[in-house]
């Protein structure tokens, strides 16, 4: 949730060019709502833990993915920005044992 809220915010408050803002608020917009659909184990709008794991690892690897892209467009704050998120998200994803709860 950190990680999509400093996404949105980031890009437009350091003045970086309206792509990567647009970019930056619609990945730290889908990476938000993985975050709360994976609050609860039951009801309507959650995720079964097997789908969120595999959704945190490929939200890894997209926001790497367009780090790599921008890096590639040439603008290094974009690479920088979006690299260090994946690299994040990446790290929590991997040391999260992905199990449910039961109170």
């Amino acid at each position: 949730m950190a990680v999509g809220t400093l996404l949105m915010a980031l890009p437009l408050v350091t003045g970086m060019a309206p792509d990567v803002v647009v970019t930056g608020i619609f990945i730290g917009g889908l990476g938000m709502s993985l975050a709360i659909a994976g609050t609860g184990s039951q009801g309507r709008g959650t995720l079964p833990v097997s789908t969120q794991s595999v959704f945190d690892r490929g939200l890894a690897l997209g926001l790497l993915a367009v780090g790599v892209l921008y890096g590639i467009l040439g603008d290094p704050m974009a690479l920088l920005l979006f690299g260090a998120s994946g690299l994040a998200v990446l790290l929590v994803t991997v040391t999260t044992r992905y199990s449910v709860r039961t109170i």
